[in-house]
């Protein structure tokens, strides 16, 4: 008996010290990086953004566990020539959402249209980068009158069948587990998985230097991002049929850029097969991988450069 009060009691003691530790590492991640731009409210939650420059609207969006921080190696050159519109998706870093029914990609896509309408943006260009690269599909599909057009970086434009390694450990399909999980384990959870996450995810590249503060990394320590990491990755599993099956309905110009050798998203089938299938123009870059965004951003410059002259000619 005494063991198992013993037992007990240093289990609580634990839990009681990773709880502190979540949210001492939220405060100091909401410190380093507070919300900078505005609010629109959206059917599902608010969503934050940031704008630059003026000229033809851009809307970039942001991949699985990401935010509009992930674009800013690109926005500074990107800004000189046209107005560039950051977005952090519904439950990412500083926008909200109301519950997970607005997790799937369809619902998620129509927050982004709603957000579209109520700026009064005139057909704007979507980047969307990995996750985001399905979100804009969806978009594409059912609303083509409302864009220019998409640009698509190493997009999630197929369907996943296996979730990549180092997501799986967010899988957890129990709305109390999520909850549970991000507010008392998800910052020492987080620090153990950090480098190994980062070196996946940027591989064959190395990581960015800056990217905890310049990237927005640092954000992935809120919990409510880890709970919208771990909702968005079910939620979209369970919804990307909607988006994949419609594929033939895509009928807006667009373009991909791939990392060759993305170990995330393998350019052969989210780049190759899905250019081969919708007639979308694409682009490889060897030797690269997932986060073009960070790593290429001159070249994703081009590549959006190249996008609008198209779309113009269209």
């Amino acid at each position: 008996m005494k063991f198992v009060v013993i037992t007990v009691l240093f289990l609580l003691v634990l839990l009681a010290f990773s709880f502190i530790v979540t949210q001492l590492l939220a405060f100091n991640a909401r410190q380093k990086l507070p919300a900078e731009g505005r609010f629109t409210e959206v059917n599902g939650g608010k969503i934050h953004w940031t704008e630059q420059g003026e000229g033809e609207t851009i809307i970039l969006i942001h991949g699985l566990g990401g935010n509009h921080h992930n674009f800013n190696y690109m926005v500074s050159e990107l800004s000189q020539k046209y107005h560039v519109v950051s977005i952090d998706r519904l439950g990412s870093a500083w926008s909200t959402r109301e519950d997970f029914s607005y997790a799937p990609l369809d619902a998620q896509a129509d927050a982004i249209v709603d957000f579209i309408n109520k700026r009064n943006f005139e057909r704007p260009l979507l980047v969307g980068h990995s996750l985001g690269g399905a979100f804009s599909l969806s978009i594409g599909i059912r609303h083509p009158d409302k864009i220019r057009g998409l640009a698509l970086i190493c997009p999630a434009s197929m369907r996943i069948d296996n979730t990549p390694d180092i997501f799986r450990d967010l899988e957890i399909h129990s709305s109390g587990g999520r909850q549970f999980l991000a507010h008392f384990l998800s910052g020492p959870f987080g620090l153990l998985k950090q480098n190994r996450f980062l070196t996946e995810i940027f591989k064959p590249e190395q990581i960015t230097p800056d990217f905890d503060i310049n990237g927005g990394a640092i954000l992935s320590r809120l919990p409510s991002q880890f709970q919208t990491t771990c909702e968005d990755l079910i939620a979209a599993k369970a919804s990307q049929d909607d988006v994949v099956s419609n594929l033939a309905q895509l009928n807006v110009p667009t373009h991909v850029i791939f990392g060759e050798d993305d170990v995330i998203l393998d350019a052969k089938r989210h780049g190759v097969a899905f250019s081969e299938a919708t007639g979308a123009r694409l682009v490889l870059i060897p030797k690269a991988g997932h986060m073009l965004p960070v790593t290429q951003p001159k070249l994703c410059n081009k590549f959006i450069d190249d996008v609008m002259l198209a779309t113009n000619a269209n």
